[in-house]
């Protein structure tokens, strides 16, 4: 009789726990059904909106000539303007932002094939087949030029058609590359009348799946996305595609206090020329500070990897003597302190600022996150020899 009775009780216990979860589940359908309904019918509203021209109205209106390293910076009128969603399709403006990749005027398939794509490569290993054939891929061959920097004196193989080599001493690693590109080559290289047309590559001589260290379920992004990004308003595109809740924007406050003791990762394969990893800089925001950048929001984008695009009216907007200060500091060296602080550089300095309702919508997005969901984020100048992992929390170096 016993054994019936807790055969019973066991029943009863089971039928209540399917009931709890059927409710639950209904109430959870529901709310998201709701939460759908509201999106779409907001999102067709937006289009209707931008489909009457108020489009220019929603990024920062900054000209050709404007100059950014004063603060004054002019932004058009987005009083109205609100995001729907950071990390969703339903919001067409916002919606790429918190993995930034994905921004308002991308240019189509069709558009692409009249855009003006320049490559710039800092070698110094690896061959450089792979190159042509991701162009190819991407539907971005022939580009409008290739410069390779070839700096560890060694024999450049399999140099896609076309290239230009230029040889120079081993310091500053790829960011050293890209700064003397912008500072001696690029102009050289590109006319004025298609400045406003044409957008430049930037990348390392190895994207193997082996040389990716970001961490935090990523993984390196195509040209094709790369390149359409840097197309878009935005004029930036990041080579690391970000997952979940690891951020494309981080708090500048915290980012900024960014330092790094030493950095060991793939110390086997470069030859040391004996100089001290620490720079004279307390922080990144010394760093920043020392080569005059124009003045940043409280949410800045990072990209990490040393693989990205960027426009090239972009890269003029920059006051050439922070970019010659920026290539400056890194010349001390091979492996040094400031080469990564330049790496968290690009994407603020050449991507756009944020709106302010845009900037609300990131804030208000990561305080839905709770500590155990946050996953351990591993840069490409994370000390991977020791078992320091950064988390990606509001006290890392990431600024999340």
């Amino acid at each position: 009789m016993a054994r019936y009775s807790i055969r019973f009780r066991s029943l009863i216990i089971f039928i209540l726990g399917f009931l709890t979860y059927s409710i639950f589940s209904l109430f959870y359908n529901t709310k998201n059904l709701t939460r759908r309904v509201f999106y779409n019918t907001k999102d067709l509203t937006r289009r209707e909106e931008l489909n009457r021209g108020k489009s220019e109205n929603i990024l920062p209106l900054v000209s050709a000539n404007a100059n950014t390293t004063s603060a004054n910076t002019t932004f058009a009128n987005t009083t109205s303007e609100e995001c729907l969603c950071v990390d969703c399709k339903e919001d067409e403006i916002c919606g790429g932002l918190w993995h930034g990749d994905r921004y308002p005027n991308a240019p189509t398939d069709e558009e692409m094939s009249k855009k003006k794509i320049h490559v710039v490569v800092s070698h110094c290993l690896h061959e450089l087949s792979w190159i042509k054939w991701k162009l190819r891929v991407s539907n971005l061959w022939p580009p409008a030029s290739i410069h390779v920097i070839s700096k560890c004196n060694k024999t450049v193989e399999e140099v896609p058609e076309g290239a230009i080599i230029t040889r120079l001493p081993n310091v500053g690693r790829c960011d050293h590359s890209y700064a003397h590109y912008i500072t001696t080559i690029l102009e050289q290289k590109i006319s004025k009348e298609e400045r406003n047309n044409s957008i430049v590559l930037f990348l390392k001589d190895d994207m193997s799946r082996k040389n990716y260290h970001q961490g935090g379920g990523g993984k390196w992004s195509s040209f094709e996305k790369i390149s359409k990004n840097a197309f878009s308003d935005n004029g930036f595109g990041c080579g690391v595609i970000f997952r979940g809740h690891t951020p494309a924007y981080r708090k500048t406050g915290i980012l900024f206090n960014f330092d790094l003791k030493e950095y060991k990762r793939n110390s086997d394969k470069y030859t040391s020329d004996g100089v001290e990893f620490q720079s004279i800089y307390k922080n990144l925001g010394a760093y920043y500070k020392s080569i005059n950048g124009p003045p940043t929001p409280h949410r800045i984008q990072v990209c990490y990897g040393g693989i990205f695009a960027a426009s090239v009216s972009n890269i003029l907007k920059i006051d050439k003597k922070t970019w010659e200060m920026l290539e400056n500091t890194l010349t001390r060296g091979n492996n040094i302190e400031e080469s990564h602080f330049a790496e968290r550089c690009w994407a603020f300095l050449l991507g756009r600022p944020l709106q302010p309702f845009q900037l609300k919508a990131l804030d208000g997005h990561r305080h839905q996150f709770k500590s155990k969901d946050i996953l351990p984020l591993i840069s490409t100048n994370a000390n991977t020899t020791s078992a320091n992992i950064t988390f990606a929390n509001t006290t890392s170096e990431e600024g999340v």
